[in-house]
């Protein structure tokens, strides 16, 4: 299999709060290039975006998926528009170990439509169905569970950061509720803090104080499920999500934001359900090395607490305290059992 070895994401560390993203930013053209490639498997050329130089991540959420200032993501790996093959761009002309119709036995056909040529399926493919894709082929290529893991929670974080792309239709959607909500200053010294979750905080408490009173209650409502699911804080945005529904029943048929917001999110829960899974497999089969075992475990403490699941969060979170060998922040671990401790209830 010609893809690069995968580097794992499951060392788990806190980071600095910085300044929010623009939730209309388009990303730096100064960042992406069309370069030719050709099919390893067709022959056929073709162009496609890859990064040209590296971008640095602003923050990362708690479950360490990193925010730079557009979805990288969408440029990480290059996709064979025939046959739905990737590989990074480095490594992508590389000798394939599968032809044209084992790859639809592994792959299938993509599952969101496009308006492209039949033969030509994967034109223009989503961020996510190429991880995908990286995921399936790891799988047939009988990688190790980690490691097929780690493609499937790239496929998760990437349906995530592309509430920020800057190219989705509901952006104005977005824009024009924002600018009649209050902006917060950041704190720098507070690193368990992320910026959109203050925020969140912050709206609420002084919505319930009688202010914030440009927007309507649907309209704040969404806004506050744009602001969690940013982050993907995915059962809080799905509260407020179903509370804006509740008063404007209108919403669901008349909001991009709003069917958006809630595909996404069905999207990203799916992806992180079969990350546990491969997380789980390589655990119990013993696969995980003793350096990677904090990591691991605090990663299933948050897929288990982002979807919902506390009870299983706050073992997890007690099985990273016991297997941290530093890599981990203490901090970190009591801040995000708590939370999951605060919500076992709901």
């Amino acid at each position: 299999m010609s893809m690069l070895p995968v580097v794992l994401l499951l060392s788990v560390v806190s980071a600095a709060l910085q300044l929010p993203l623009d939730p209309t930013h388009v990303p730096d053209q100064q960042y992406i290039e069309q370069r030719k490639f050709t099919s390893p498997i067709t022959g056929e050329s073709f162009h496609a975006p890859v990064l040209k130089s590296e971008v640095q991540a602003a923050s990362f959420d708690y479950d360490r998926c990193p925010h730079p200032p557009f979805n990288v993501f969408a440029y990480t790996l290059v996709i064979d528009p025939a046959t739905g093959y990737v590989a990074y761009p480095e490594l992508f002309e590389n000798q394939c170990p599968w032809n044209a119709e084992s790859l639809a036995e592994i792959l299938g056909a993509p599952k969101f439509k496009r308006n492209v040529p039949e033969s030509l399926p994967w034109t223009n493919a989503y961020p996510w169905e190429k991880f995908e894709n990286a995921a399936r082929l790891a799988q047939a290529a009988e990688y190790p569970s980690l490691e097929i893991a780690n493609w499937w929670i790239l496929a998760a974080w990437s349906v995530r950061l592309d509430v920020i792309s800057g190219y989705n239709e509901f952006d104005a959607e977005v824009a024009a509720v924002f600018e009649r909500l209050p902006q917060r200053g950041p704190d720098p010294t507070d690193l368990l803090t992320l910026y959109e979750l203050a925020l969140a905080e912050q709206w609420e408490q002084l919505r319930a104080m009688g202010q914030l009173t440009d927007v309507n209650d649907a309209e704040f409502a969404l806004a506050l499920a744009w602001l969690y699911r940013s982050r993907g804080e995915l059962v809080p945005a799905l509260d407020w999500l179903g509370r804006a529904a509740l008063h404007d029943e209108q919403l669901p048929e008349e909001s991009l934001l709003y069917r958006y917001l809630q595909s996404s999110i069905e999207l990203e829960r799916d992806y992180l359900k079969t990350t546990r899974q491969w997380l789980l497999k390589g655990w119990n089969g013993a696969e995980v090395p003793p350096v990677q075992q904090g990591g691991t475990a605090y990663l299933l403490g948050e897929i288990n607490r982002r979807l919902g699941d506390n009870v299983a969060a706050i073992y997890w979170y007690s099985e990273a305290e016991t297997y941290n060998r530093g890599a981990l922040s203490p901090d970190l671990i009591k801040h995000q059992r708590a939370l999951a401790e605060s919500r076992r209830a709901f």
